[in-house]
């Protein structure tokens, strides 16, 4: 018997990049089932590093007894091919960021964003199954009038942790300094400027031996990047580095030089940033938004409603109260343990029984 292919077409193919990330290892478990799977994108939207290991987007020619998989976070021609192609559809969604995060900085990005929230709604109307990367982002989709929206959760997998530490960089930043550090995207919807004031109240007023970290590409919004390094030369604040967008060895040896990892994000599909945080033993602090309590379930910080003294005066106690630190430290272990014991097959194949033959 012919298995169906399991394709996936997503809108770029990136290092780093969390759905990417989960197109690799779901094209890796349909491999492992016996199925035809390959990731297809346009190559202007590749990574130089992974072009040959996906295919061309012009390439895909799903037919009536495939499966094809879009991974949807903006509106792209990638959503265009899926709409039109024969396969039996679904649609796994990965939240758009509220275009008024972005008003004022980049027009374009507004209308972009803005042409996502309408076109997904349609979109999710016209395929079989539509899958959300939390339960928030489902409660997203519902709001949009799209119906049996499934969650399949953002996976985390250790293999893309276990890397050797990027010997350059441990070499580079040695210095002996509490290290305060943020991944993700330099995007408005981050608040990385409450970050940033509340480093700098820590840094004065509690701890002048100390760094903050931001990882991440400044591409999705180059004004507010500018716009950050103006806040950091209003407050004078030194030790604020921003270092861009960082290799999978690069990722471990900032995860291996922090002391906390803080997240001011107002807007969260999930945040696996806070995941891996984790996993590196480092003590997580969150702002309470979207899919960020789906990601840490028990363990971390999470805040609300604190300004920037409140939030430093927080950083403090997590980095110097050790019996906190200790009892922060085991919920989120308690956390990676559950992540690991996720069913994770058992999950994928309940959610495509109706799409593939009984195993």
């Amino acid at each position: 018997m012919t298995r169906p292919r399991l394709d996936q077409l997503l809108a770029g193919y990136a290092d780093g990049d969390a759905i990417s990330r989960q197109a690799v290892i779901l094209r890796d478990l349909f491999r492992g089932w016996g199925h035809p799977a390959d990731i297809f994108a346009d190559p202007a939207h590749v990574s130089p590093t992974l072009r040959a290991d996906c295919r061309p987007l012009a390439d895909y020619a799903g037919a009536s007894g495939d499966v094809a998989l879009h991974h949807y976070g903006l509106a792209s021609h990638a959503a265009e091919v899926f709409a039109a192609c024969a396969a039996r559809k679904i649609l796994a969604y990965h939240n758009i960021t509220p275009p008024e995060f972005f008003r004022g900085y980049d027009d374009a990005v507004v209308r972009q964003l803005a042409d996502a929230q309408a076109q997904v709604a349609a979109l999710a109307r016209r395929v079989e199954a539509v899958w959300a990367v939390s339960n928030y982002d489902a409660a997203d989709l519902a709001a949009r009038g799209v119906t049996g929206v499934r969650a399949f959760p953002l996976i985390f997998t250790p293999a893309a942790m276990d890397l050797a530490p990027d010997p350059v960089l441990m070499g580079r930043l040695p210095a002996p300094l509490k290290t305060l550090l943020f991944v993700g995207r330099i995007a408005p919807n981050k608040r990385i400027e409450d970050v940033i004031q509340a480093f700098a109240l820590y840094h004065f007023r509690i701890n002048p031996f100390s760094r903050l970290i931001l990882v991440g590409s400044d591409r999705s919004c180059p004004r507010y990047c500018t716009m950050l390094k103006m806040l950091i030369g209003d407050l004078d604040v030194p030790n604020v580095c921003f270092e861009g967008f960082a290799s999978p060895a690069g990722l471990v040896a900032y995860y291996k030089l922090a002391d906390v990892f803080v997240s001011a994000s107002a807007h969260e599909g999930y945040g696996l940033p806070l995941v891996e945080a984790m996993y590196h033993g480092v003590p997580v602090i969150a702002r309470h938004a979207g899919g960020t309590s789906e990601a840490l379930g028990q363990a971390g910080v999470l805040y609300e409603d604190l300004g920037a003294a409140e939030l430093a005066e927080l950083i403090h106690r997590v980095l110097d109260d050790q019996p906190l630190r200790a009892d922060i430290l085991a919920s989120q272990q308690r956390r990676l343990r559950e992540l690991a014991e996720r069913p994770l097959e058992q999950e994928l194949r309940a959610l495509l029984a109706d799409f593939l033959p009984a195993p």
